[in-house]
Order: structure tokens, then C-alpha cells, then sequence
């Protein structure tokens, strides 16, 4: 079966990444460009400096690995409510070296709207872009730190992450330590051990 929707490095961001991985030093990612495609779908081609139209551009939040797909990285950003008025039809990684405003990666995108609030529709949006590539380890994300957002999926991650230790508050006495050899005893109203 063949693939309707796929992305893929551009000419430009396959010699950002050759040049990264001969000089060693990381190749930033910043953002995620979107676009209406001007009404009709995209066929993205390697050759595109720009997205056919783009309507937004947004940090990228995050960059993950696949464990189960070794060398695929997937790329998100979240659009706001407030952010739309028009169908997104195609996707495009912006970074590289030397300034960092290159297309490097390009994708297509299932005609997806996206209202704004005003229309009587909105909601977060999650964008995610995957892209293949053959070493992980030089890929760098850029972010600004006033535009993080954390998703929902983000947050129940760390939750679990915290709630998992043996002792995920250190800062608190365990309750077995009170009254225990060489643990903690309760003071009096004096500030005084009692017997």
C-alpha cells in the first residue's frame, strides 16, 4: 500500500545534515511551518525552498525518539484556539546553521480545519511531523521557553514518572522514621523530645 501522506528532507536540509554530521556540530530545529497548500492538496518534491503557502509557523515544543522505529523523530508544536481560520494541507521543519530560517524537512498533511474561536469552534491542536533520518544524535531543538506548552499526555507522563519513586519527596519525613532508633521524634509544645 502506498503512503498518501509522507515528509522527507529537502535538498537543503539533506546538505544541513551532511554538513552536521561531518563537522560534528548539532542541526538546530526551531520550527514547524503550516500551510492551506492554497486550497489544494500538496505533493511535496525535495527540491521546495518554502511551502506552497504558509499560513502560521510555530515553535517546536518537542522532538522525540520512536523506540520502536529507530531513526524516526517526531516533531510537535501545539496550535492555540486563537490561532486558524483556514485547513491545513501541509507541514515544514524550519532550522538549519548560519541564521536557521531554511526548509528543511516537508511533509504533506491530511485536510485538517482549523477554526478560530470567533467561527464557534476551537481547541488545542496538536501538530505532529515525522521525518526519518539516518543519525538521531545531531538533531538539535531550538525553543523558546516563554512559548512551552506542556500536552495533557506530557504532564500524565511525569505524574507517573513522579509517583513511580520510592520516595518522591525526600524534603518530608517517612512516617516509619518517627519514634524510630536513630529516626526522627516529635517535639512538645516546649520544643522538647517527650519520654
Amino acid at each position: 500500500m502506498t503512503q498518501t501522506y509522507y515528509g522527507f528532507l529537502t535538498d537543503i536540509g539533506l546538505a544541513e545534515f551532511a554538513n552536521a554530521e561531518v563537522s560534528g556540530l548539532p542541526l538546530p530545529f526551531t520550527h514547524i511551518a503550516i500551510g492551506d497548500g492554497n486550497g489544494s492538496p500538496v505533493t511535496p518534491n525535495q527540491a521546495m525552498t518554502a511551502l506552497v503557502h504558509e499560513v502560521h509557523r510555530l515553535p517546536i515544543t518537542s522532538i522525540t525518539d520512536d523506540p520502536e522505529n529507530p531513526g524516526l523523530l517526531k516533531f510537535e508544536c501545539v496550535l492555540l484556539p486563537t490561532v486558524g481560520g483556514w485547513t491545513i494541507r501541509e507541514l515544514g521543519l524550519i532550522g538549519g546553521n548560519g541564521g536557521g530560517n531554511k526548509l528543511l524537512a516537508v511533509s504533506n498533511f491530511p485536510a485538517t480545519p482549523k477554526p478560530v474561536l470567533a467561527e464557534g469552534a476551537g481547541a488545542d491542536m496538536i501538530i505532529r511531523m515525522n521525518l526519518i533520518v539516518s543519525n538521531t544524535a545531531i538533531v538539535q531543538l531550538i525553543m523558546d521557553p516563554s512559548v512551552v506548552v506542556a500536552t495533557n499526555q506530557a504532564i500524565a507522563n511525569a505524574v507517573a514518572a513522579h509517583e513511580a519513586k520510592a520516595n518522591p519527596h525526600p524534603q518530608f519525613i517517612l512516617q516509619s522514621k518517627r519514634g524510630a532508633v536513630d529516626g526522627v521524634a516529635s517535639l512538645d509544645g516546649s520544643g522538647l523530645v517527650p519520654l
